[in-house]
């Protein structure tokens, strides 16, 4: 399996939505390569929000779910608004035929999380976010491989609990660096 990596260098130079949701996940999450900076992460999804790229527009609403430590406070009230707003954008980008591959994968991975956490107008429904989600593990989506093995076979959400897969996922992040696997592996 090809896992999908960025060069942070290379995605600040490219001034587009989908780089600035990447930049802003990279920091937010710390994914390829990048220390954690909510304040990098906002200022780029702020950016996207801007020219209403729909994936920002869903980060900066879950960021408001979620909170950015001291960057951003909770807001259930926005959460809700943004990530409501955001739903319809983001199937449109999915079923745009001019949508890039990559950046397909990673919006259909966003609609993973709503069906996981059931965000916005959504209903929680963990066997479409599974469906969803390994979808783009298999598609080289290293968080949605994270998810895999940290949420959805090690706890049985939306499938059955089978532990050698979820070592398996895990494996497979912790190699390609990504710091939450290797945080969970290190604590299990």
């Amino acid at each position: 399996m090809k896992i999908i990596q960025f060069d942070l260098n290379n995605l600040k130079n490219q001034n587009t939505g989908f780089s600035y949701y990447l930049l802003g996940r990279s920091y937010d999450l710390e994914e390829n390569g990048a220390i954690k900076d909510y304040n990098k992460a906002l200022y780029y999804y702020k950016k996207g929000f801007e020219i209403s790229y729909p994936l920002c527009i869903y980060s900066l609403g879950i960021s408001y779910e979620l909170g950015l430590d001291e960057a951003l406070s909770i807001d259930k009230s926005k959460a809700k608004k943004l990530l409501t707003a955001a739903y319809p954008k983001i199937i449109a980008l999915i079923n745009n035929p001019n949508t890039e591959k990559t950046e397909k994968v990673y919006a259909k991975f966003v609609i993973g999380a709503y069906f996981y956490f059931g965000l916005g107008n959504v209903k929680k429904d963990y066997n479409k976010a599974f469906k969803i989600i390994k979808e783009c593990a298999d598609n080289g989506h290293l968080a949605a491989i994270y998810d895999l093995g940290a949420n959805f076979y090690f706890n049985g959400n939306g499938t059955t609990i089978n532990y050698e897969l979820s070592d398996y996922y895990l494996v497979l992040a912790k190699k390609q660096g990504l710091k939450r696997a290797i945080t969970l592996s290190e604590s299990r």
